[in-house]
C-alpha cells in the first residue's frame, strides 16, 4: 500500500473493478458530472479517469466489491492505517466473521471498541476497523459473499446503509465506533428534521468553510457548509422564533476538540425524539441554536483531505480551517473584537471586508452576518476542549463588558454547572471517572504519568474565571469576546463563556484515538453545562445593588475620554480631537519560517526593526510536538524579554505552563534593531512574525487590514452610569474636579456631607490644593474614599488620617502584562465573594491592551502602607499594594490600584473600544470597597449576596 501521492495519476481501466453505485456517488460529489465525463471521453476518444482515482499497483487491495471512495482510502494510506468500512453481505453475515467481533466487550476495560459490529436485520452487514492486510483477509475470506464494501467513518456503524436508524441516529457513546463523522452528522441532523420532529428543527447551512483541496474528487478547495440547527417548538413560526430568547452553543470553532460535538448532535436527538425531559418544558419560552462553527478541522481526518503544511497528511483532526495566512489560520482569532486587534490576524467584518478574506476567513465572514440577524440571543457558549489541568472543566470568562446583571448571569450559570457535576460524580475522585481520566491521559500524553485534576473547587470536578485566571494567557479576536459585546459595536449583546475541558485537545502530529470510557464523561460534563445554560436562559434573572440608603459620587475627567477623533490618521471631528488627519504612512512586514531541529537543535530568526516600528507580533505552530528546551525572544541589547520554557510546558505538575499550541507574543513600540527568536526545541517549529511600521502616533486599520476606524467615544466612568439604575437605594452621581474644588461633597458650610462616597480614578486635579482640601474635608466629615487607578497618586497628597503617612515617594505607576491581584487576604472584605481562582481584574484587550507589558497600575510601597496602619488586601506583580485599606477616623480609605483604566488608543482597535471591561472579581472589588451589597435573584427570589453594607 502506497503513501499518498501530491496528485493521483490517471488509472486506466480501474473502472471495471468498482461497484455500480459507487461511480454514481463519484459523479455526485465530483467537480464533474457524469454526462460531462462521458462526453469528454467520446470526443477525446480516451478512456479518461473518475475522479480521484489512481493507478493500480500490485501491492493494492482491489475488489469488485470496493466503491470507488474505499479504493481510494485503502489504497493511498500508509500500509498500517485502519480504515472504517461498512461491509454489506448477501445473505448472511457469514459465521467465521465473528472472530472479528467481541460481544464481551465493555466500556470500562479502557479499551477501544471491538474490530468489528454486525448485524443481520434490516440487511446482513458489518462495520470493521482493518488496515489494508485485514481488508485483504476478509476479502480474500468472505468475498464470495460481499456485495459492497464502503468508507464509513463516524459513530453509527450503519449509516452509510440503507434503514440506518433503527437503532437511534446518534448512538450512545458507549455504542459509538469513532468520533461523529461530519457527513454522518449532517445526513443524521437532516434525517432529524425532516422524519422525525419538523415542528421543533430547522437544520440549514449559512455559509461555506474555505475547504481543504480533495484528492479524491479532485476538487482544490473543497469547501464544507457551515450549519446551524435551531430548536424550539412551533420553530417554524418565525415571528415567535424572533422573540424568544435565546441560547447558542457553538459546537467545534477548534476542529480537534470534539467534546462539543459529541454533546450537542446527541442532545439534538433527543430533544427531537422526545428523550431530553429536562429541556421540554424550555422549548415553549427559549430556542435553542446549535452552530457547527468549523468544519474544515471536523473533516480534516479524511483520508483524501491535503493539509498542507502536515507532513504525509496523518489524517487527525485540525485546529483551524484550511487557509494559510503566514501560517495555519487559528478560526478563534479572526472575530472583529473591538479593542486590540493583532496585525497578524484577518478580523471577519463582513461590511467593507477585503475580498481576500471572503477566501481566508469565509467561515467566520459567514458566522458574524448570520448571527446578528437574531434578537435575543442571551447566552452563548463555545465549547472547547485542553490538554491537562487542575480541575476536570474550566468555565473561560469572555473579555467582552457587562452590565450588573450580565456579570452575575456570568457567575451564576458557572455556579449551576460546579452544583450540576458535583451531584453527577461527587469528586473527580469518584470511580470510573477518576481511573478514566488517568488511563485517558496516560494514552494521549506521552508527557503525563499518573495524571489526576487536584483542584478544591466541587471536589476537582469545576472551576471559573476569566482566560488568564484559568488558561495564564490572553487573547483576541475570539468568537465569544466578539459575541458577548454590546450590538451597537457589531456583537450580540450576549453572556458568553468557553468551557475547556481536559484530555480534550491533541498535538498536530498525534492521531486522536477514540476512548469512549472518557468520552462519556466528556459528553455528560457538557450535557450538564447545555442544560444549564438553557435553565438560565429561560428564568427571570435580576441582580441588584444595595447601599443602606447610602450616596455615592465620582469625579469624572475629560483626560478619561479616549475617541476616535484623537488618531492621528482619522479628519474625523476636526479640530476636536487630537487627530491631525495627515497622509497615512504604515507598513506591514510578515514572514513565515520553519525551524528544523539540527545537529544541536537550535536556531534563530532575525526580525530587524526601525525607528518606525510600532509592534512585534509573534505565532507559533508545532510547540505541541516538543518536549524539551526553550523558545525565547531577545531584544537587540542582547536580553532575553520573553521565553517558552518547553521542557516545563510538557510537565503536567507546572499548572502555569501553557500546553496548547498557537503561543504568540506581542512586543508594542520594539525598540529598534535586530530582534531575534532563538528556538532550542527537539521538533520543527513555525514561526511567523509581523512586525507593524508606522510614522504616525497610531497606525491606520484601512492600511493594514483594510477597514475604516469605527467611531467611538469612550470613559471608564461609564461604570458607574451603568451601576446607578441597578441600585435600589441611594444616588449614585457624577462630579467634575472644578464641583470638587467648589464644594460639592458638603452641604454648604455645615460640615455635613452630601455624599457617602467618593471615587477618584485619576490624578486629574493632582497639583490643585483646594481640589485635594475640599477631599479631605470630605474624609474628615466622615466620608468614605475609594480611590483607583491612578487616582491612587491622592495618597501622597492627602493629609488626613493614616494617608498623612504616605509621601509622593511611596506611590508608583507601573506597567504589567496583566492587571492581577496577587498575595491575596481572603478573609478581607474587600475580597468578600472573590474566589481563589480568580486574578484578574479587568481584561485588557477591549480596551486596546495587548498580551504585552503595557497595562497600567498605580500601586503603594507595602512596608509603608502597613506601617501607616494599613490592611493589605493584595498586590500586583510584587510591586506594592494593589487592593488595601487605610482609616481616618471612621472613615475608609480604600484602594484599587487597577480596575478602570482608560483605554489606550495606540495600537490598532478598527472596531472602536469598550468604556470598561472589568472582570466579575473587578465588578466585586469596586462594590466591596464602596460598601454595598450585591443582591441576585432567579425567577424572583434573592438566591446570593455578595458584600456587606458599611
Amino acid at each position: 500500500m502506497s503513501e499518498t501521492p501530491e496528485e493521483a495519476p490517471p488509472m486506466t481501466d480501474q473502472a471495471d473493478h468498482r461497484h455500480e453505485e459507487s461511480q454514481k456517488d463519484v459523479f455526485e460529489d465530483g467537480p464533474v458530472d457524469r454526462r460531462t465525463f462521458l462526453q469528454l471521453s467520446a470526443a477525446t476518444g480516451a478512456a479518461l479517469s473518475l475522479p480521484g482515482a489512481a493507478a493500480a499497483s500490485e501491492d493494492d487491495v482491489t475488489h469488485e466489491a470496493l466503491t470507488d471512495r474505499c479504493d481510494f482510502v485503502v489504497n493511498h494510506t500508509p500500509d498500517d492505517y485502519v480504515a472504517s468500512v461498512v461491509i454489506e453481505f448477501d445473505t448472511d453475515v457469514p459465521e467465521g466473521f465473528n472472530e472479528y467481533t467481541d460481544p464481551d466487550w465493555d466500556i470500562n476495560d479502557q479499551e477501544a471498541p471491538p474490530t468489528a459490529v454486525t448485524r443481520e436485520d434490516p440487511s446482513p452487514a458489518a462495520h470493521a476497523r482493518l488496515d489494508a492486510a485485514g481488508l485483504e483477509d476478509v476479502l480474500s475470506e468472505y468475498g464470495e459473499h460481499i456485495e459492497s464494501v464502503d468508507f464509513s467513518p463516524g459513530a453509527n456503524p450503519w449509516w452509510k446503509l440503507e434503514e440506518p436508524y433503527a437503532d437511534g441516529v446518534f448512538p450512545a457513546v458507549a455504542e459509538s465506533r469513532d468520533y461523529l463523522a461530519f457527513e454522518e452528522s449532517v445526513q443524521g441532523i437532516e434525517y432529524l428534521e425532516s422524519e422525525v420532529d419538523p415542528d421543533r428543527l430547522n437544520f440549514f447551512s449559512i455559509g461555506e468553510s474555505p475547504g481543504w483541496a480533495n484528492e479524491f474528487t479532485g476538487q482544490d478547495p473543497d469547501p464544507n457548509d457551515i450549519y446551524v440547527t435551531e430548536v424550539t417548538n412551533d420553530v417554524d413560526d418565525r415571528d415567535a422564533f424572533a422573540e424568544k430568547e435565546k441560547v447558542v452553543y457553538s459546537l467545534n470553532i477548534h476542529g480537534d476538540e470534539r467534546a462539543g460535538t459529541e454533546a450537542g448532535c446527541r442532545l439534538i436527538e433527543d430533544i427531537a425524539t422526545g428523550n431530553a425531559p429536562e429541556f421540554e418544558a424550555l422549548l415553549d419560552d427559549i430556542a435553542i441554536i446549535f452552530l457547527f462553527t468549523n468544519p474544515d478541522g471536523w473533516v480534516s481526518r479524511k483520508p483524501e483531505t491535503v493539509v498542507p503544511w502536515v507532513e504525509g497528511h496523518n489524517r487527525n483532526f485540525q485546529r483551524g480551517n484550511a487557509s494559510w495566512f503566514d501560517g495555519p489560520v487559528d478560526t478563534n482569532r479572526q472575530y472583529p473584537t473591538i479593542g486590540w486587534t493583532d496585525p497578524g490576524f484577518r478580523p471577519a467584518e463582513p461590511d467593507g471586508a477585503p475580498e481576500e478574506f471572503e477566501d481566508l476567513v469565509s467561515d467566520s465572514l459567514a458566522i458574524v452576518e448570520h448571527f446578528r440577524t437574531y434578537d435575543n440571543v442571551e447566552f452563548l457558549c463555545d465549547y472547547h476542549g485542553m490538554y491537562t489541568a487542575d480541575h476536570m472543566v474550566f468555565n473561560l470568562e469572555t473579555n467582552a463588558p457587562f452590565d450588573h446583571v450580565g456579570t452575575h448571569n456570568l457567575d451564576e450559570v458557572s455556579i449551576r454547572i460546579g452544583e450540576a457535576m458535583h451531584e453527577e460524580w461527587g469528586s473527580v475522585d469518584s470511580d470510573p471517572l477518576a481511573s478514566d481520566i488517568t488511563s485517558a491521559a496516560d494514552t494521549e500524553y506521552f508527557w503525563v504519568d499518573d495524571y489526576s485534576p487536584e483542584g478544591d473547587s466541587y471536589d476537582g470536578l469545576f472551576d471559573w474565571g476569566t482566560i488568564y485566571d484559568s488558561l495564564a494567557y490572553q487573547v483576541t479576536g475570539a468568537f465569544l469576546s466578539w459575541a458577548g459585546q454590546p450590538e451597537e459595536f457589531g456583537g450580540l449583546g450576549a453572556v458568553t463563556v468557553a468551557p475547556e475541558i481536559i484530555i480534550s485537545n491533541n498535538f498536530t502530529s498525534a492521531i486522536k484515538e477514540w476512548k469512549p470510557y472518557w468520552v462519556r464523561h466528556y459528553e455528560t460534563a457538557y450535557r450538564l453545562s447545555m442544560r444549564e445554560y438553557a435553565k438560565m436562559t429561560a428564568a427571570e434573572r435580576d441582580a441588584t445593588v444595595v447601599t443602606g440608603g447610602q450616596d455615592t459620587a465620582y469625579v469624572s475627567s475629560d483626560t478619561l475620554t479616549r475617541s476616535s477623533a484623537d488618531l492621528s490618521h482619522t479628519d474625523e471631528s476636526p479640530g476636536r480631537g487630537r487627530g491631525r488627519g495627515q497622509d497615512r504612512a504604515t507598513r506591514v512586514q510578515q514572514r513565515h519560517e520553519a525551524v528544523q531541529p539540527g545537529p544541536s537543535g537550535r536556531a534563530s530568526i532575525d526580525t530587524p526593526a526601525d525607528d518606525s516600528a510600532h509592534s512585534l507580533s509573534v505565532h507559533f505552530e508545532g510547540l505541541d510536538t516538543a518536549s524539551k528546551g526553550t523558545v525565547e525572544l531577545v531584544n537587540p541589547g542582547g536580553n532575553v524579554v520573553r521565553e517558552i520554557d518547553l521542557t516545563a510546558r510538557d510537565d503536567p505538575n507546572v499548572p502555569e505552563a501553557r500546553r496548547h499550541d498557537f503561543e504568540g507574543w506581542y512586543v508594542p513600540q520594539p525598540e529598534a534593531g535586530d530582534w531575534t527568536i532563538e528556538v532550542d526545541a527537539d521538533a520543527e517549529v513555525s514561526v511567523q512574525t509581523t512586525l507593524l511600521e508606522s510614522e504616525e502616533e497610531h497606525p491606520d486599520p484601512e492600511e493594514v487590514l483594510g477597514y475604516e476606524q469605527r467611531e467611538y467615544v469612550v470613559n471608564p466612568m461609564q461604570f458607574f452610569e451603568d451601576l446607578e439604575p441597578f441600585v435600589e437605594d441611594g444616588d449614585i452621581d457624577g462630579l467634575r474636579v472644578h464641583d470638587v474644588r467648589n464644594g460639592r461633597l458638603l452641604r454648604g458650610r455645615s460640615g455635613k456631607r452630601h455624599y457617602d462616597k467618593l471615587v477618584v480614578s485619576h490624578d486629574d486635579g493632582l497639583d490643585d490644593p483646594q481640589y485635594v482640601a475640599a477631599i479631605e474635608e470630605f474624609v474628615e466629615a466622615g466620608g468614605d474614599l475609594v480611590l483607583t487607578d491612578s487616582g491612587v497618586n491622592l495618597l501622597g497628597e492627602l493629609e488626613v488620617g493614616d494617608a498623612a503617612d504616605i509621601g509622593d515617594d511611596h506611590v508608583d505607576d507601573i506597567t504589567v502584562q496583566f492587571a492581577n491581584l496577587e498575595n491575596r487576604a481572603f478573609d478581607h472584605d474587600l475580597l468578600a465573594g472573590i474566589r481563589t481562582r480568580q486574578q484578574e481584574m479587568w481584561k485588557g484587550s477591549q480596551l486596546g491592551y495587548t498580551v504585552g507589558v503595557d497595562q497600567p497600575a498605580t500601586v503603594v510601597d507595602e512596608d509603608a502602607f502597613e506601617a501607616a496602619g494599613g490592611e493589605v488586601a493584595g498586590t500586583i506583580d510584587d510591586e506594592g499594594v494593589g487592593a488595601g485599606r487605610l482609616y481616618a477616623g471612621d472613615s475608609e480609605i480604600n484602594v484599587l490600584g487597577s480596575v478602570l483604566p482608560p483605554a489606550q488608543q495606540s495600537e490598532l482597535h478598527p472596531f472602536g473600544m469598550a468604556d470598561y471591561s472589568v472582570s466579575f472579581m473587578g465588578h466585586t472589588l469596586l462594590c466591596n470597597a464602596l460598601g454595598f451589597e450585591q443582591r441576585r435573584f432567579r425567577n424572583g427570589e434573592e438566591i446570593r449576596t455578595y458584600g456587606q453594607i458599611r
